[in-house]
């Protein structure tokens, strides 16, 4: 394998840290052979470390974006304002970045100015966290690690390069961050160290300064973790939540998300239960969430309050279809009475209506149009409602209804409750 520069920071020689395959040793060789500094840092270096066998690989060098660019057939200019393109190298692709050098942080979310450097030291310098700031050569197997990285992997602690309350000052991301990284799955929680610890409560409203399409994606991986309710409830109690999103949530909740699968909108919707929908559609408004996350998370909220009667089971099955597992965790998770929900999995979902337009046209001599559309839709409902089977039974029912008369907007729909 070819080596490119030397980078400027001691490294040990640690032989087979990454598994090197064909298309990420293509990159290393290219850019080394241009006469670059080339290094894997970040998430696969931490992975490999911990004895997992990375998949993703980021890379960091001392070629600049357009020399990246030259370097490579197939590239796209991901980042290339801040000095990272993805290039392809056979079924692969890798985020490979120029290094930088400090700058200062004037809005607490970007750097003032972005200056390309020849500099690994520096630029590991830059990094948010220790277990962030190693760099490994692949051509020559050092692993550069000047801030104890691979010492706090070992001790399962989280850690700041330098003075925990100038790197989180920097930008405000790297607070929701920190507690993204607290949950390391089945190792379960990596607290800070205590400085860290300070800095994260001091700077929580450094927070506000992130935009919400950088924090979001952050605050779904904590959500979504295996260890979720502990990095919430912790959030909460170090002030991160109540600044995020301007509001209280009740001490339960944090012990009910444990109870429940690693569902994004189902923890969301129990975080939210003590709020109205009004203003958890406000709240996941102005965090930027997509509009089927905050639909299906508003659902999931309106769920928690509604459970369906004896009678009304048929009805909801259809209504809420596959939703009702979800409703029984949801319920489960406050210790609710899940019977009901339970006894509707025996009836059928997506059950069809056995009459079409046509059938009913010829039997009420209405037009196509809202009447007739919104007449079908109750006899629909009547159909799963009482089980019905056949045509005749549709036919009677037609009878016995009063839609010759009454605001077809006021007929009942398939709607559950």
């Amino acid at each position: 394998m070819e080596e490119g520069l030397l980078a400027d920071v001691p490294g040990n020689p640690r032989s087979n840290l990454i598994e090197i395959n064909d298309d990420l040793a293509h990159v290393v060789n290219v850019l080394a052979a241009g006469g670059y500094g080339v290094w894997v840092v970040g998430g696969a270096i931490r992975d490999a470390l911990l004895g997992k066998n990375p998949t993703d690989f980021d890379i960091c060098t001392t070629a600049v974006p357009e020399e990246i660019v030259e370097s490579f057939e197939n590239t796209i200019p991901t980042g290339i304002q801040f000095g990272t393109v993805t290039v392809c190298s056979g079924d692969s692709y890798f985020q490979v970045t120029t290094l930088r050098t400090e700058s200062s942080y004037g809005d607490g979310r970007r750097p003032d100015e972005v200056e390309w450097g020849d500099s690994l030291s520096i630029d590991l310098s830059r990094r948010d966290f220790t277990m962030n700031s190693m760099a490994y050569d692949c051509a020559r197997k050092l692993l550069h690690d000047p801030y104890g990285g691979e010492e706090d992997l070992k001790r399962g602690l989280l850690c700041a390069v330098g003075d925990p309350q100038h790197r989180l000052s920097e930008d405000g991301l790297r607070v929701i961050r920190a507690y993204r990284f607290m949950d390391r799955g089945n190792s379960g929680i990596w607290p800070p160290n205590e400085a860290l610890s300070a800095a994260l409560i001091d700077n929580r409203s450094m927070i506000l300064m992130s935009s919400a399409e950088r924090i979001w994606p952050e605050l779904r991986q904590i959500i979504s973790g295996e260890n979720a309710s502990t990095v919430l409830s912790r959030m909460y109690r170090d002030g991160i939540l109540g600044t995020l999103t301007g509001t209280s949530f009740p001490i339960n909740a944090f012990e009910e998300i444990d109870k429940t699968p690693c569902d994004t909108h189902v923890r969301l919707a129990l975080l939210f239960q003590s709020h109205s929908i009004k203003e958890l559609t406000s709240t996941l408004k102005k965090l930027k969430m997509s509009n089927d996350d905050i639909k299906r998370t508003k659902h999931l909220r309106f769920l928690i309050d509604n459970i369906p009667s004896n009678n009304e089971l048929r009805i909801y099955r259809t209504v809420i279809g596959d939703e009702v597992k979800t409703h029984i965790s949801l319920i489960k998770s406050k210790n609710g009475d899940v019977s009901m929900m339970e006894k509707s999995l025996d009836y059928p979902v997506n059950v069809k209506c056995i009459i079409d337009g046509k059938w009913l046209m010829k039997r009420t001599n209405l037009e196509p149009g809202n009447k007739l559309g919104r007449l079908k839709e109750w006899l629909h409902r009547i159909q799963i409602e009482r089980n019905l089977k056949h045509e005749s039974e549709i036919e009677a029912v037609l009878c016995t209804i009063p839609w010759q008369h009454g605001d077809p907007n006021e007929w009942p729909k398939m709607q559950w409750p």
